[in-house]
C-alpha cells in the first residue's frame, strides 16, 4: 500500500510542474477575458504593458476615433464636453496632474 501511494505521488509531481503558466500568458487579453475579467480590464493591462515597454497602445475604439477627420473629432469633443457620461477615449491615456483645470469637468 505504501509503495502504491509513493508511486502515485511520484507520478503526480511532473504533472504539477507542467501546469505553470508564464506572465505573458496571464496578461494576454484573451486569457483575461476567459478568466472572467472585463474587456476594459484587458485593455488597461495591455496599456500598462505597452507603457512599460515605452510603446503606444490604443484600443479598437480609440484607433477608429483617431482616424476620423478633424471636423468629426471636433463635434465628438463638443458632444463629450456637454455630456459627461459619454466616452472620450482618454481613460488611462492622460498624464496625471494634481492641479485643477477645465479638463477635470
Amino acid at each position: 500500500m505504501k509503495r502504491l501511494l509513493l508511486i502515485a505521488v511520484a507520478a503526480m509531481i511532473p504533472s504539477m510542474a507542467n501546469a505553470a503558466i508564464s506572465v505573458d500568458q496571464t496578461t494576454n487579453p484573451a486569457v483575461l477575458k476567459n478568466s472572467g475579467f472585463s474587456a476594459q480590464t484587458a485593455d488597461v493591462v495591455s496599456v500598462s504593458k505597452a507603457r512599460a515597454t515605452n510603446q503606444e497602445f490604443y484600443t479598437a475604439d480609440e484607433a477608429a476615433y483617431r482616424k476620423q477627420n478633424k471636423f468629426v473629432r471636433f463635434w465628438r469633443k463638443l458632444y463629450v464636453y456637454t455630456d459627461p457620461a459619454a466616452e472620450d477615449y482618454s481613460f488611462y491615456h492622460h498624464d496625471t496632474d494634481t492641479t485643477p483645470s477645465y479638463t477635470d469637468l
